[in-house]
């Protein structure tokens, strides 16, 4: 558990898989762990898109791991409480007050 030794944490995770992780930190005592949504699938993706996908949360991630801690705590603990289980026209979902984008998706779109 890097986070308890003092070493920003950041998990990313699949957005379907973000209720289950929110979970899983909760019961370990790391409720205010950032855990940062990626539009699922990866698995099956090219290497293209999963560099897309990667490079539409970049900016959360490095956020979350150079700002001071209390206000991570204050932005992660609540995240994922309130799932919206569909995905929505265009390829986002939401999850909670974050929309994830799947490129793929909104490509299709246009």
């Amino acid at each position: 558990m890097l986070e308890r030794a003092g070493i920003p944490t950041v998990l990313v995770c699949s957005d379907e898989f973000g209720p289950l992780a929110h979970a899983q930190a909760q019961v370990l005592g790391m409720a205010a762990l950032p855990l940062v949504p990626i539009p699922h699938p990866l698995a099956g993706n090219e290497r293209k898109l999963v560099g897309a996908k990667a490079q539409a949360i970049a900016e959360e991630v490095a956020s979350a791991l150079t700002d001071p801690v209390e206000s991570i705590g204050a932005r992660y603990e609540g995240r994922f409480l309130s799932l919206t289980e569909r995905r929505l026209d265009g390829g986002a979902v939401c999850v909670d007050e974050i929309c994830a984008i799947d490129p793929a998706i909104a490509k299709k779109m246009i």
